[in-house]
């Protein structure tokens, strides 16, 4: 069974799983920033083993952005990464945000198009490290909130 966990700061097995997958596998140097403890970090675990992680930066009080999302090796191809985003989107809601934001690797672009992520218009390359990245975004609350009635 897979659960998720999620704690304001970086969590060890984030920390873990990041420097596996960005560090070694994909070869960042700067992996970690001054963000780190301004963000909500998810794990999911599989019976106990650390599997993937992701992280909601608020961005603004309705937009939260979502990133260093990474699914270990033998994890992958089995929806795992689609659990992370839409765990991390479910938070994000909860905590108020009306649209996500992500910058997304060029060859992961496909798979944020599934999850119903889109392309800023202004649609830019950005290079990260020497890895190539766009924006994008998805709006998640759609309806507008109830206004409160003070009385």
């Amino acid at each position: 069974m897979i659960e998720p966990v999620f704690k304001f700061g970086l969590m060890d097995d984030a920390k873990a799983i990041r420097q596996e997958v960005f560090v070694t596998e994909q070869g960042y140097r700067n992996e970690f920033d001054e963000n780190e403890d301004r963000c909500w970090n998810l794990v999911l675990y599989l019976d106990g083993t650390p599997i993937a992680t992701g992280r909601l930066l608020e961005v603004d009080p309705e937009t939260f952005q979502i990133g260093r999302l990474a699914v270990r090796a033998p994890f992958r191809h089995q929806k795992v990464g689609s659990y992370t985003v839409k765990f991390l989107i479910t938070k994000a809601r909860s905590l108020g945000a009306r649209k996500v934001i992500l910058g997304a690797q060029m060859d992961k672009v496909p798979f944020y198009q599934g999850l119903g992520f889109r392309p800023f218009p202004e649609g830019e390359v950005y290079f990260d490290e020497g890895h190539p990245h766009i924006m994008m975004f998805k709006v998640i609350v759609t309806k507008n909130r109830p206004h409160r009635i003070v009385y």
